[in-house]
């Protein structure tokens, strides 16, 4: 099941407050002379020190190349300044880290100058005149084409600031009980009961193969709403279900369940022969379709995945009718069974025929994890080619009345390594490698190059002639959050993640797929009151006390106390009954003796007091019968949320006034008139 919970207006406690940014060293003093140069330093040293929401490290790492860059050498011409307003002119270099080789650049030209320079009584390097004056105009335009990439750098710390904090709140969660209630409390007395859980936006599915379950302990369950295991094979002769692994070796599966995951199986074929021997044979897919439903009810599982790698072409009816026969197998087992179909970003051949299989097909996982081409690239582009693109295979599926929230993406943990082709001969692509594996040869000081359109990330590996070589493509944190966005933005059904544990030893990606799909459900529950229960055995005199406490209480605020803490409605339902029994048999003896002895009877005038006095107490006992009834939430109290009327004191008073008016008309009307003048009291 997909864990989905109502919202309820309990709001969770705020994470708390990132770490203040450190403060950084002042940059050292500039040289008094050539002020052309250390105008152009201010302004980028004032510029790169007010941007306040920087990385720290990145900003000392900055300051320190520009320092050592224009200020211990103060080279910096004219030219220098015309080729850093070039390149920053151009769209790949609009970030903070192709600013940073600029620079790094600069630094490089200046420390290949030849030996011999003049120097000064120091020995330091005397500082060098610029040939012509640099032009004001050439220095603010160079601030001006700065200055947006550092904003950009801002928001982006801001980005980073609350996606901290909500990965904060979330690791908070990890570990809790499913069914742990929690109370907030309302008031002094009443508390609401909740229950607080992990879930997702979208299907979010995790690709487990049988070969990487040495690696299991290290996933983070909580953000996957499904858990997919490879490692079952069918026989496309017999459509027999084979496992390809040991059973006992196989303990990522109770894990992933026991952390509240959807189980499913997903089946890889890569052989187009036995594809094609499964499609052809009727009796094949009919044991396959049996099996695979017995499989899954065994363990438990509510779904599977067919990828059919090898799909070979002009079996586009053949492949819709075995999707429709299994769906009809399984849906006959358990109407709750799902099925998923792998399909490519681009079907040339048309072999999958959308609008016939869109009926028994639960979600079409489009898949991103394949290289191909003669041009070196990434397996998931954002954009760019839209044969091979996110953004074009959407448009496609959209197009051909797919709605999208049974589209999902399944996006690779991996890179792609392509040999570069030389004097004009294609590139050529040459194997993957695991997310893990590319931080561990390339270490976190290592910039790779970030391509806006595709948005992904590559690094050039280069021979000792500087020529390069190699490429490797991958996708990392931030760019694998831009292709979530995507995901939320177009409303689709969710992401396949190829495979769990290739980024084992990192966590940047699962911190990434955390931020973007993993939300906190809040489920009410009840209201609860915070007083403990009435004890047991309690003497008459402290259940009168404990009595008189609450009543105190409910004229403050009658909606903060539970019904279960007070006794007083079945009190004064009593009291009500008893006054007017009195009152009854008080009312007898009057007439009795009225009518036996006359109106000159001594005692006449004190029992028609009491009359009056009876009738009033029952009319207040009454009332506050009716308040208190647990039955009659409408003129009282009640537990349920929206039914409580909370009256204060003041309207309590008033209402108790009503009736003692009540009381003394019914006395003017009804008894008056039964009275002397003189007996009037």
């Amino acid at each position: 099941m997909h864990r989905y919970f109502q919202e309820s207006p309990v709001k969770l406690p705020k994470p708390p407050k990132p770490p203040p940014v450190p403060k950084l060293p002042k940059p050292p003093k500039l040289p008094s002379d050539t002020s052309v140069n250390t105008k152009l330093i201010q302004r980028i040293l004032k510029a790169f020190r007010f941007r306040y929401n920087a990385h720290a490290r990145e900003r000392a790492r900055v300051l320190y190349i520009i320092n050592q860059t224009l200020t211990d050498s103060l080279v910096v011409s004219k030219d220098d300044i015309r080729k850093l307003n070039e390149a920053l002119t151009k769209k790949e270099n609009q970030q903070f880290d192709s600013l940073m080789a600029l620079l790094n650049q600069i630094a490089a030209s200046h420390a290949d100058e030849p030996a011999g320079s003049p120097t000064d009584t120091a020995g330091k390097k005397a500082v060098q005149e610029p040939d012509n004056p640099v032009p004001g105009t050439d220095l603010d335009a160079l601030v001006d084409k700065m200055m947006p990439i550092l904003q950009q750098k801002s928001e982006e710390q801001d980005a980073e600031n609350t996606k901290a904090a909500h990965l904060n709140t979330v690791r908070s969660l990890y570990g809790r009980p499913p069914d742990q209630v929690d109370t907030l409390r309302m008031s002094d007395s009443l508390g609401a009961r909740y229950l607080v859980r992990l879930s997702q936006k979208v299907n979010v599915m995790g690709i487990q193969p049988y070969w990487m379950e040495q690696d299991y302990t290290t996933y983070n369950f909580n953000a996957l709403s499904t858990y997919s295991f490879l490692g079952y094979l069918v026989d496309g002769q017999t459509g027999h279900i084979q496992p390809a692994f040991q059973q006992d070796q196989v303990k990522s599966i109770p894990d992933a369940v026991s952390a509240g995951c959807n189980l499913q199986f997903l089946f890889l074929d890569k052989k187009s022969s036995n594809i094609l021997a499964l499609l052809k044979s009727k009796n094949a897919q009919a044991v396959f379709s049996d099996s695979l439903a017995r499989l899954l009810a065994q363990q438990k599982a509510d779904g599977v995945t067919i990828y059919f790698q090898a799909l070979p072409d002009h079996q586009r009816t053949a492949f819709s009718n075995f999707i429709i026969t299994l769906s009809g197998a399984l849906k006959k087992a358990n109407e709750n069974f799902k099925i998923n179909v792998v399909v490519p970003p681009y079907d040339p051949s048309y072999n999958y025929d959308l609008r016939a299989l869109h009926s028994y097909v639960d979600l079409f996982v489009i898949d991103f994890t394949q290289a191909g081409g003669e041009t070196a690239g990434p397996l998931a582009p954002l954009d760019g080619n839209p044969s091979k693109s996110l953004s074009g295979a959407i448009s496609r599926y959209l197009q051909g009345d797919i709605p999208p929230s049974q589209v999902s993406l399944l996006l690779p943990y991996y890179g792609a390594v392509w040999k570069k082709g030389r004097d004009g001969n294609p590139d050529v692509f040459s194997r993957y490698v695991t997310y893990s594996d590319i931080r561990k040869q390339y270490p976190s000081d290592t910039v790779p190059i970030f391509d806006e359109t595709t948005a992904t990330f590559f690094i050039e590996v280069k021979d000792q002639y500087g020529t390069v070589k190699e490429e490797i493509w991958f996708d990392d944190g931030i760019s694998m959050s831009m292709k979530y966005d995507f995901v939320l933005k177009n409303k689709l059904g969710g992401v396949a993640l190829w495979t769990l544990g290739a980024d084992n030893g990192t966590t940047d990606l699962s911190d990434a797929l955390v931020d973007k799909f993993v939300v906190t459900d809040t489920l009410f529950l009840d209201t609860v009151s915070l007083y403990p229960p009435i004890p047991k055995n309690l003497t008459f005199w402290q259940r009168v006390k404990r009595e008189l406490r609450i009543y105190a209480i409910l004229f403050r605020d009658p909606c903060s106390v539970d019904i279960s803490q007070y006794e007083g409605d079945t009190y004064f339902v009593y009291f009500t009954i008893g006054f007017f029994v009195l009152f009854l048999i008080a009312g007898a003896a009057y007439f009795y003796f009225v009518k036996t002895q006359g109106d000159d009877w001594k005692w006449r005038k004190k029992l028609l007091i009491l009359l009056i006095a009876l009738i009033l107490l029952t009319v207040v006992s009454g009332f506050m019968a009716l308040f208190l009834n647990k039955e009659m939430p409408f003129v009282g109290i009640s537990s349920v949320p929206g039914e409580c009327h909370s009256v204060p004191l003041t309207s309590v008073l008033a209402i108790l006034g009503i009736g003692f008016v009540l009381g003394l008309l019914i006395m003017h009307f009804f008894l008056q008139p039964f009275l002397k003048d003189d007996d009037v009291p």
